[in-house]
């Protein structure tokens, strides 16, 4: 990871350059369907949530860790871990027909490529943002949560240098960095040993959740320097390049920074500071929807298909290239909520979906 980590830190310092910091003021109401402003939840930065709010999510949180999984995917031992097991698989899918994408029947013949379909490709920021949806549905019908979602801000703390400041990482929150001689295993905090099942990778082995702070990456992935780069960029392919992809952005930034479980690229959601992180990432999409709405709510474009992988073990890919993401591509939440496309997730506010974020 070193090695990657510090390939990713030296190509981001060349193309970083200044430009105004966006304005962190509420976005313009966008209601469609039927999101109302009575039924709008405002999502908030942890920090302006009061003891009582954090103490309730906190406690959703641990119930999902105490429920007894629901899926049949491999690896789950409670509930909770049944967002962990999707994450991992569809960071490692086989590509069925009529199963994972419908429109790609008779594209892709069944059970040949193996690949990542939610990260470095275009339905990366609406996958994660109705993945979020699926965990803030878990924890509001199965936990009775009543209260915000919270989300982290980055760019804030890494302005500072000291990308862990927040009082989120207190021992009375989500707890510190983990204990090097402990194999940097988290030991205060609200899910101190609190013991994972999946990983590392697509092994499966008990082990403690773990966080290995790395400032130095921060410093150079997290800053509001690198979302306003990210934020002025026009065309939604190269937005989710420079913000959302897997090894120079703000995204992978906040989890290699975080590191531990969270560095794991199939098993990150493991540690729930992860839901904070991308309560943040998809925030910096809406953002960047809302400077030129509506135009954006339907500006979708990548490819649908993570080949690198493939390539370098000589799969060329199908006849007519890989499948490309558009506003029909379906989004798998493997029965933890129906299927949507993703058109029903492109504005926050259109109906599926009813929230803003506090600034």
């Amino acid at each position: 990871m070193q090695v990657a980590v510090a390939s990713s830190l030296a190509l981001l310092a060349g193309l970083v350059h200044a430009v105004p910091l966006a304005n962190n003021t509420p976005s313009t109401r966008h209601f469609d369907g039927a999101c109302t402003a009575d039924k709008l939840t405002i999502r908030k930065e942890w920090r302006n949530m009061n003891p009582t709010e954090r103490h309730a999510f906190l406690d959703a949180q641990n119930c999902l860790m105490k429920l007894p999984a629901k899926t049949n995917l491999g690896g789950v031992t409670n509930r909770f871990s049944d967002l962990q097991a999707l994450h991992r698989w569809l960071t490692n899918a086989t590509v069925l027909d009529g199963y994972l994408a419908p429109s790609w029947e008779g594209v892709i013949p069944n059970g040949i490529y193996v690949a990542d379909i939610i990260h470095d490709v275009g339905q990366f920021f609406p996958w994660h943002r109705y993945y979020m949806h699926a965990y803030e549905m878990m924890m509001r019908d199965e936990c009775g949560y009543k209260g915000t979602m919270p989300w982290w801000d980055e760019a804030k703390d890494a302005d500072t240098g000291d990308f862990f400041q927040s009082e989120m990482w207190s021992s009375e929150w989500f707890g510190g960095n983990g204990v090097e001689s402990l194999d940097w295993c988290v030991t205060d905090g609200a899910f101190a040993n609190y013991t994972e099942h999946m990983g590392p990778a697509l092994t499966d082995t008990t082990y403690c959740m773990s966080r290995e702070w790395y400032q130095s990456i921060a410093q150079v992935l997290c800053t509001s320097e690198v979302v306003n780069k990210c934020h002025a960029l026009d065309a939604y392919e190269d937005f989710y390049v420079c913000a959302g992809n897997a090894f120079v952005s703000p995204h992978y930034g906040g989890h290699t920074a975080v590191g531990g479980i969270m560095a794991d690229i199939h098993n990150s959601p493991g540690d729930p500071t992860f839901f904070l992180h991308h309560n943040y990432i998809d925030r910096l999409w809406w953002q960047w929807q809302t400077a030129n709405a509506p135009l954006r709510f339907s500006d979708m474009s990548g490819q649908a298909f993570n080949s690198t992988n493939l390539e370098a073990l000589g799969q060329t890919g199908p006849a007519g290239g890989w499948p490309n993401a558009t506003l029909d591509y379906p989004l798998w939440m493997a029965d933890i909520l129906p299927n949507v496309t993703i058109s029903e997730v492109m504005n926050v506010q259109g109906g599926l979906l009813c929230y803003d974020y506090d600034y």
